[in-house]
């Protein structure tokens, strides 16, 4: 599968860099990803308000064949469950301070499970430094439609996903 061909892409050692036109683009960005996704598997995104964690988290969603227009922002309710061909758990932790209270919410019990876990704000669980992950940095570009997306793999299983969907 190849993605944005003729896009603006850079190649990191563990990682790759891309710019996305618009939330069509990010969906579509999402939607590859999530069709190579397996249970267990983790995605962390991170990034401020607004810069289009929850849109790329609907592309995923997508990918996995869960009906889109079901996912929205789990930030008042913490976490979302949708079944699709594997269960998908979104979590939000913006509203928590600390790993303890990511544990006493009983959050980290859909990390690594059964399903994908796509985490937003994954910066509060500490725990998730010692884990194999891939991390999503999205940033607002200078055109307010543009995002810059920073793919970062922690082990092998998401460097192979990164190769697979062909960034770049």
């Amino acid at each position: 599968m190849r993605l944005l061909v003729g896009r603006s892409c850079f190649k990191m050692i563990n990682g790759v860099r891309i710019m996305s036109d618009s939330p069509a683009e990010t969906i579509a960005i999402g939607r590859g990803l999530g069709i190579l996704l397996q249970p267990g598997d983790i995605l962390c995104l991170a990034g401020g308000l607004g810069a289009g964690k929850t849109c790329l988290a609907r592309g995923i969603a997508m990918g996995l064949g869960v009906d889109e227009t079901r996912v929205s922002s789990p930030t008042f309710v913490l976490a979302q469950e949708y079944r699709g061909r594997i269960p998908l758990y979104h979590l939000d932790l913006y509203r928590l301070g600390s790993a303890e209270e990511v544990e006493d919410a009983g959050l980290d019990e859909y990390i690594g499970g059964d399903g994908v876990a796509i985490i937003e704000w994954p910066d509060v669980y500490s725990p998730l430094l010692g884990l194999d992950r891939l991390t999503v940095k999205i940033d607002t570009a200078s055109d307010e439609s543009q995002r810059e997306l920073v793919f970062i793999a922690r082990g092998d299983r998401y460097r192979s996903i990164l190769e697979e969907m062909k960034l770049c």
